[in-house]
């Protein structure tokens, strides 16, 4: 990855490594966390954190005062964006183990379940870890490779479950595990008695549908307004006319996309992760309609194991009363199972290759284990599985509920500002500190051509089409380039109103 790469440039810099305590700890958890996928060392980290922040020192210091910014703002935005980018370095990888927190907390139960039906089925503690490492799940399939390395090397298949338990953040899957380790592999009463909801996952995903409103607005706010805070300080400094200010482009155009997409991991939907296909990653509407109807499907199945039916039995008959996105799954697998070619074992693996989401996958891999001993008792299992999985799911439903509710106020925030934005360009070369404190009073109305600021122009307009672009994406709208292309005629509207009431020249010459 590439910031394993610039980690290890910068661990070759002769700079210092220090940083907070708690923050070294929590820095170390971080790095022990993300081994199986990036090679980090705290120290690493501090030190590359150290070099970046120099780089931005002086490239900030350069070109703001190649911009003709006055020295004491120059001073205090180098020093601001030298320790966000310190910062940032740093709490990246803390960052990336709080993202996969939810992500373990979801997926906990599921790994338990999978302990559990091992067990049930015979198998043993390093049995379960072997199939949970040979699983398409994105962190934990590599996870468990790892722990099955440390057991090659002698180390017990319980230590090193344990020693993946108290380095990760999930206190979900930390409970799981303890849980795990502490029934027999014979005796599974203490693991049905504690199979259930993942707690943690649920309030999380109930605490980030309280605050998504705010945040969603916050996110808009700062898209919106940070380019009109902008506007304003170049056209008081006088630097309207500085080709430099061209810049403002990418630079807002780095921080909408940011903005967009730490809202988007951070409030993304709560349902399975999509696979990776021959053909591409699927979308997630493709994903969120697969595990709706699965749920569905599991619902049908337990019902008719519960009764009595096997497994090969019960797919037949609820075949026809599921929809075509399980249709798709199921069929390769009946015919496997009618060709009399293939085992329910092998039946399944064809259903799971054909599914969109890692989840519905998973299960399906583990429904021929589930029947194993007892199809009755496995039906009551699916059912208590699916019946959680539709609880969260309706949850997790919020989310959309949520955004839509708000997606009018966010098209109203980026059409408001590009037609501020519009007013103030056409207020720029009237709002110089230096000519209004000067004895001239100001500039004489036509003695001004719009075309002079260019860069300006420019740069604001490229922000607002780019901001609106991005924020309509953020909220899910339908049509995000057509809210983008009103936001910039909206700003070429304003901009020659105003301009033209105030007397600004729009010619040529």
């Amino acid at each position: 990855m590439s910031f394993e790469k610039l980690c290890r440039v910068g661990s070759k810099a002769p700079l210092p490594h220090y940083a907070p305590k708690d923050t070294k700890e929590k820095l170390a958890k971080a790095c022990g966390f993300l081994s199986p996928s990036m090679k980090l060392s705290p120290e690493s980290v501090v030190s590359t954190a150290y070099l970046i922040g120099i780089f931005t020192l002086i490239g900030s210091v350069v070109i703001l005062s190649l911009a003709g910014v006055l020295w004491i703002l120059v001073t205090l935005i180098s020093v601001l964006l030298t320790l966000l980018s310190f910062y940032a370095i740093v709490y990246y990888p803390i960052s990336l183990m709080n993202q996969h927190k939810l992500m373990l907390s979801e997926q906990s139960d599921l790994m338990f379940e999978q302990f559990a039906l091992v067990y049930q089925a015979g198998g043993t503690i390093f049995d379960a870890i072997e199939m949970i490492a040979k699983s398409e799940h994105p962190y934990l399939s590599k996870a468990f490779q790892r722990i099955l390395g440390e057991i090659q090397k002698g180390v017990s298949p319980e230590r090193a479950l344990m020693n993946f338990a108290n380095n990760q953040p999930s206190q979900d899957m930390r409970r799981y595990i303890i849980t795990i380790l502490s029934a027999t592999e014979r005796d599974v009463d203490l693991l049905d008695m504690v199979s259930g909801e993942s707690y943690e996952a649920d309030m999380t995903l109930r605490q980030k549908n309280l605050e998504l409103e705010s945040r969603l607005l916050v996110t808009t706010a700062l898209l919106t307004y940070l380019p009109i805070v902008a506007v304003l300080a170049l056209s008081l400094n006088g630097a309207a006319e500085n080709p430099l200010v061209i810049l403002l482009f990418p630079a807002f155009s780095v921080l909408a996309l940011l903005l967009r997409k730490r809202f988007s991991n951070r409030y993304s939907t709560y349902f399975d992760t999509p696979r990776e296909t021959g053909l591409g990653q699927p979308s997630q509407n493709q994903v969120i309609e697969e595990y709706d109807e699965f749920l569905n499907f599991l619902i049908l199945l337990g019902e008719r194991l519960s009764l009595g039916d096997t497994l090969e039995v019960a797919l037949f008959e609820v075949r026809d009363d599921i929809g075509k996105e399980v249709q798709r799954l199921l069929d390769p697998a009946l015919e496997c199972l009618n060709s009399k070619n293939c085992s329910l074992e092998e039946a399944l693996s064809k259903a799971s290759d054909k599914a969109l989401g890692v989840r519905v996958a998973q299960i399906l891999n583990l429904l021929w284990l589930m029947v194993a001993s007892s199809a009755r008792d496995a039906g009551v299992r699916i059912r208590k599985i699916a019946t959680r999985l539709v609880e969260r799911s309706e949850v997790a439903k919020e989310r959309d509920t949520i955004i839509a509710a708000q997606r009018l106020k966010v098209y109203i925030l980026s059409l408001t500002s590009a037609l501020v934005l519009g007013f103030l360009t056409s207020l720029a070369p009237f709002l110089s500190l230096a000519s209004l404190l000067s004895n001239n009073q100001g500039i004489v109305p036509h003695s001004k051509s719009i075309i002079d600021m260019y860069p300006l122009l420019a740069a604001v307009g490229l922000t607002t089409a780019f901001t609106a672009l991005q924020s309509t994406k953020m909220v899910g709208g339908e049509h995000p380039k057509l809210i983008a292309f009103l936001s910039i005629t909206i700003y070429l509207l304003s901009l020659t109103f105003a301009g033209a009431f105030i007397g600004l020249s729009f010619s040529l010459e």
